[in-house]
């Protein structure tokens, strides 16, 4: 039995090899974990397996083929399934109650709560999740999923493209292509239907900055939209935060003695927990927001525990409103931040409010620099409201926030 450290280089130098008849199938083993190995088939094809005993018999469970599963994930699950057998689960059993449906819909659930809730962020599982079930469930819900064809993925990114949805069709298949390549992992199917698909439309990296005047257009037709876009389009315009940050809002992480808003890490796309600090006006503006017992500042409807997600309905009705197009929720974010460097305030203080890792607070100096900046920020911040309100030629009093029709 060949046993060495398995790496990458030793991973893609394997070949078949032959014997009298021809190409023979072999193993190699891993010096690090105990039974776990890859398999080279005559054909050359490379799966990762793990051996172990249960009850004094000798048995393989194969975890996935190379590359698709990598050699990093392949150790963990052999890691995972070695320490189950040692608590006493019997993976051959498991595997016979686990069979896998082949039913779309099936699968996707079976990938979301395997591998995106997981291995991602809360707000990417959610998002994910959305994707699959809008785009590609709502239409191959019982289908099998070995039936489904290329042609059928390119006709829905297609549909998108036609109705200028560039964005969406190039995050669509990134989520389709990603639960597809599990599907192939997990052995429901040969080969994924987009691999070596291109991407829809050109990735652009958005530079979009808001002049005042759309801006100000922006600001007062979120006041006149109502609760609760309405409010978190202001939100996001006072506080520089990010989409998924303001809309998760919990009224649990708002301080109004101290003015401050906490944002918990596990809700923080960099990871990293935040304090922002709240000008006089944004605190009015939650102070005024109803409360229906739900923890979430920005609840969604029906009262399902979950925050509100209506984003692509509600921004429609605020660019009618506003008479401004081309832009997103995100350009926001960029135009606050660039709003804050043209009123002078310091590119480390900028970069604090929007939580970022990198400038100036990178590196070894964002690990060693934990001076918070609270006062800074707070002065940055209270300096761009007086900017909205300005140019928006609005006062400070929040208008009655009623719930919009959405």
């Amino acid at each position: 039995m060949e046993s060495e450290p398995l790496t990458e280089l030793t991973l893609k130098a394997l070949k078949p090899r032959k014997d009298g008849t021809g190409n023979r199938r072999y193993e190699v083993f891993d010096a690090k974990i105990p039974g776990f190995a890859v398999r080279v088939s005559a054909s050359g094809t490379k799966s990762f397996i793990v051996l172990y005993r249960q009850k004094g018999r000798l048995r393989r469970l194969t975890l996935g083929r190379y590359p698709v599963l990598s050699l990093a994930e392949a150790r963990k699950l052999a890691y995972d399934a070695l320490n189950r057998v040692a608590h006493g689960t019997d993976l051959q059993q498991e595997k016979n109650d686990q069979r896998h449906s082949y039913r779309f819909d099936d699968a996707v659930t079976s990938f979301v709560t395997t591998h995106c809730e997981r291995r991602n962020r809360k707000s990417t599982a959610t998002q994910a999740a959305a994707t699959l079930a809008n785009h590609f469930t709502s239409k191959w819900a019982s289908r099998d999923v070995r039936e489904i064809k290329r042609a059928e993925v390119l006709a829905i990114l297609d549909h998108m493209m036609r109705n200028d949805q560039p964005g969406a069709a190039i995050r669509s298949l990134a989520v389709i292509r990603k639960f597809f390549n599990w599907s192939v992992e997990r052995g429901l199917i040969e080969q994924s239907p987009c691999a070596g698909m291109k991407s829809p439309a050109p990735h652009r990296s958005r530079d979009r900055v808001l002049d005042d005047d759309e801006l100000a257009a922006i600001f007062r037709a979120s006041r006149d939209t109502g609760y609760p876009f309405g409010a978190i389009v202001q939100l996001l315009i006072l506080t520089a935060q990010r989409r998924n940050e303001v809309s998760d809002l919990a009224w649990k992480e708002i301080d109004f003695d101290k003015a401050t808003w906490s944002i918990p890490s596990a809700r923080s796309k960099s990871n990293r927990s935040q304090i922002v600090p709240l000008t006089p006006v944004a605190l009015k503006l939650i102070a005024s927001l109803p409360q229906f017992g739900d923890p979430h500042v920005f609840p969604a409807q029906g009262g399902s525990g979950k925050a509100f997600s209506g984003f692509s309905k509600s921004k429609r009705t605020l660019d009618k409103r506003a008479n401004v197009s081309d832009w997103t929720l995100h350009d926001l974010r960029r135009t606050a931040a660039t709003g804050m460097a043209r009123l002078g305030v310091s590119p480390h203080v900028v970069e604090r409010v929007l939580n970022h890792t990198s400038g100036t607070l990178g590196g070894v100096a964002g690990v060693y620099n934990r001076f918070g900046y609270l006062r800074e920020m707070r002065a940055a911040l209270d300096m761009w409201t007086a900017h909205v309100l300005d140019v928006s030629a609005v006062n400070d009093t929040p208008p009655k926030n009623r719930t919009a029709a959405l």
